[in-house]
């Protein structure tokens, strides 16, 4: 699948000292293979730079509470009750802590290593999970199946606007009438990524729609970079072309050592489909 514009290409990746083509897919599934033939710290610390499996696992649990279960308690009274799906789920870091929360969490990633995922998840005592292998812009799920959509540290690394466009449709797709998203993706952050000015952090949502002038902008990058950066005026039409209602945005943020809290490289929608959905826009 390919976004239709006048810079319309393969995008090439920087993998290594290397420029090659094979797409983000394939990289992505090189180079998570490659981390899990080495040990069982290196493949779960890959998805967020963690020094072993247990630090992933507690990082996993922080950015779910503040980053997806927070935003969410506006909309969600009974989260036992419900289904929830994380779009890209890597080691399960994430898929934890959500597991302590739903009633069942559907995790769906391109990688071939859910053997291993599994057998970590219930080694620490999580049951009510489930994953499935995607393709890298649908969901292996059946029609309004799921409650809760979620994406955290994904979306800012597929490296064409159409799978984004596409997630988007399938989050939609997925969802049962009046059922929510959290989808973070990559921002413009040229002053203030990593870093705690708040009027940073306004003047780089003031300039992306200057410097994005098409609204995004696709970056040839290395496996784990950031290959997509997308402005949050263009993403919030994106996802109501769609049929989704916007019901806030959020900037990812974390707080470090010495107690400053920084603003991270995300931008995030929370999302409703209306409890009537129409039939959604094509983009």
């Amino acid at each position: 699948m390919r976004h239709h514009n006048k810079n319309n290409r393969q995008t090439t990746m920087a993998i290594g000292n290397k420029i090659e083509k094979r797409g983000h897919i394939k990289g992505f599934k090189e180079e998570i293979n490659k981390a899990a033939r080495e040990n069982k710290d290196t493949f779960f610390s890959w998805f967020n730079a963690a020094e072993n499996v247990d630090e992933a696992f507690i990082r996993g649990q922080w950015d779910f509470l503040y980053h997806i279960a927070y935003p969410l308690t506006r909309c969600i009274a009974y989260p036992e009750k419900l289904t929830a799906l994380e779009i890209g789920h890597g080691g399960g870091r994430v898929l934890a802590a959500a597991s302590k929360s739903f009633g069942r969490v559907i995790g769906v990633d391109i990688h071939e290593e859910n053997d291993l995922v599994t057998e970590e998840l219930t080694k620490r005592g999580y049951g009510n999970f489930a994953l499935k292998t995607g393709n890298g812009c649908s969901l292996p799920v059946d029609d309004a199946t799921v409650d809760v959509v979620y994406s955290f540290i994904v979306l800012q690394h597929i490296e064409k606007m159409a799978f984004f466009e596409e997630y988007v449709r399938e989050s939609f797709r997925v969802l049962r009438p009046g059922g929510v998203a959290m989808l973070y993706f990559g921002r413009f952050a040229k002053f203030s990524g990593y870093r705690h000015s708040r009027i940073l952090y306004l003047l780089d949502k003031l300039l992306e729609g200057l410097v994005f002038w098409q609204g995004y902008r696709e970056i040839p990058a290395a496996v784990n970079d950031m290959n997509l950066l997308i402005t949050l005026r263009h993403a919030k039409g994106v996802v109501q072309k769609a049929g989704f209602t916007v019901l806030g945005s959020y900037g990812s943020r974390r707080k470090i050592p010495d107690g400053t809290h920084i603003y991270g490289l995300q931008h995030g929608l929370l999302l409703k489909k209306p409890e009537k959905a129409a039939h959604p826009g094509r983009l």
